[in-house]
């Protein structure tokens, strides 16, 4: 596998904008990203806030924030997606069971020069972003939990998604979310994912940092 950077990024899993802005703004200067978790009650089965204006607003009057990725949890992200990039997204992550116009997301965000991730589910075959390995996607997501719930436990057949899509896009950044912690980072990069997003044992550390770097000392190959 090529020499990815490697990625820790908090993961900031909320049902109200208070929350999601008092963890982003503990986040600054401890992270270069912050991963925010959007969720409508469609594609997952609870409710997270997901208004973009919000967070456009917020982030007009907030100092300097990290870069932002947005976990789009939505049954029609399609029409989700310019707003998200309005609200100031670096990253937008969509899942591959909900996309409806491939070309039309991959434009928006091109012409925006946002990155596009496409993410998969636990019950879906990594097998189904074959459609995807040759569309210039720079990365791609396994999410190891059942969408939308912080505190979930990592579903193992993660590593094997990992794997397959390491095999089939060496070049490509592979995030892994959900479940993320000390021990299950270390497998994850060993498996071939390079970004690691992580809630709980990000914000339950003694501080951000700590928690970061904890995982930075667990996924070393050294």
């Amino acid at each position: 596998m090529k020499d990815l950077d490697t990625e820790i990024i908090p993961a900031i899993n909320a049902s109200t904008f208070d929350e999601v802005a008092d963890k982003l703004t503990k986040t600054r200067g401890e992270a270069r990203w912050v991963h925010i978790d959007v969720a409508d009650g469609t594609f997952a089965k609870n409710v997270l806030w997901h208004h973009a204006n919000d967070l456009e607003e917020f982030r007009i009057h907030a100092d300097i924030l990290p870069n932002i990725e947005v976990h789009l949890m939505i049954e029609n992200p399609d029409a989700a997606i310019a707003d998200w990039i309005q609200a100031g997204a670096k990253r937008i992550i969509v899942h591959a069971e909900t996309i409806k116009d491939f070309n039309g997301i991959k434009r928006m965000c091109d012409e925006a020069r946002v990155f596009l991730m496409i993410a998969i589910a636990p019950d879906t075959p990594a097998s189904f972003l074959d459609q995807y390995f040759n569309k210039n996607i720079v990365g791609f997501q396994v999410l190891s939990v059942h969408p939308g719930t912080a505190g979930q436990l990592f579903i193992e057949s993660g590593y094997d998604k990992i794997r397959y899509i390491r095999e089939k896009c060496p070049l490509c950044d592979i995030e892994v979310d959900g479940g993320v912690k000390a021990g299950v980072a270390k497998k994850c990069r060993e498996a071939g994912a390079n970004i690691f997003v992580s809630a709980s044992a990000i914000f339950n550390a003694e501080t951000i940092k700590q928690g970061v770097e904890d995982l930075r000392i667990d996924i070393s190959l050294e």
